[in-house]
């Protein structure tokens, strides 16, 4: 994996240093209003985790609103993107079924908080195919990285799961453009592993440039995420509209 986006980061800086394009900066700022489904299971020391259903069995708040900032470096057809996402959601719940978790077992009638954090980094290398006034098609290059943990507390036990999954993904991005100042696009990026493993991060907008360096955009985004290794496995899927401000330099 580290040589994958060293790979990346050495190609990225030869095709920028080579292009004569000038050089635009935008940073967005984004507000997603989300919902949440996660499923885990968790197995240590040979004792099989439960499928556990964070909203429904741990009484996580699955409704939850994430503030989300990316830079993008612009030369011509070539872009450079970092996207960052801190994740987090938790809960608190007098269980009605035991749950094993870890390794750990919490009895039914305990009362057991829960936490989910994850920090969501994307570096992304993008290159237009099509570029013509607001028209744009686009092939992208992104490792995505999710590092994070799950956590289940009770008064006797506190168990911690880390997660730490670099993937490296492939897409398209496209934009067509409307009357007054308008347009619409989307991208959608991804990867899949037979079983084991698959990720999309896929999004949809109406964009309006009220001013000429500024981008307001209200749009829609999906995130699915499948992770399973023998007796351990995750279900995440992350939906919901998105409010967005985009300043160019």
């Amino acid at each position: 994996m580290k040589k994958f986006l060293a790979a990346l980061l050495v190609f990225v800086a030869s095709v920028l240093a080579s292009s004569s394009a000038h050089a635009i900066v935008d940073v967005d700022a984004r507000y997603w209003f989300s919902s949440l489904d996660a499923k885990v299971k968790a197995t240590s020391g040979g004792v099989i985790g439960t499928d556990i259903d964070l909203a429904n069995d741990l009484g996580l708040d699955d409704k939850k609103n994430f503030l989300e900032g990316r830079v993008t470096l612009e030369l011509g057809s070539h872009k450079l993107r970092y996207g960052f996402m801190p994740l987090k959601w938790d809960g608190s719940k007098t269980i009605t079924q035991t749950i094993t978790f870890g390794g750990q077992t919490y009895s039914a009638s305990t009362l057991v908080d829960s936490e989910l954090n994850l920090d969501y980094h994307r570096l992304a290398y993008e290159y237009d195919i099509i570029d013509v006034l607001s028209n744009r098609l686009g092939v992208i290059f992104e490792v995505k990285y999710l590092n994070g943990e799950a956590r289940l507390k009770s008064s006797a036990i506190d168990e911690v799961q880390k997660i730490n999954a670099p993937i490296p993904t492939v897409g398209l991005s496209a934009q067509v453009g409307l009357p007054f100042l308008a347009s619409v696009g989307g991208e959608v990026t991804g990867i899949g592993i037979g079983k084991q493993a698959y990720l999309f991060d896929a999004e949809a907008a109406i964009n309006i440039k009220p001013a000429p360096f500024v981008v307001i955009s209200g749009g829609y985004r999906i995130m699915k995420l499948h992770l399973e290794k023998n007796d351990d496995k995750g279900d995440l899927t992350i939906k919901g509209p998105f409010l967005n401000l985009r300043a160019d330099f």
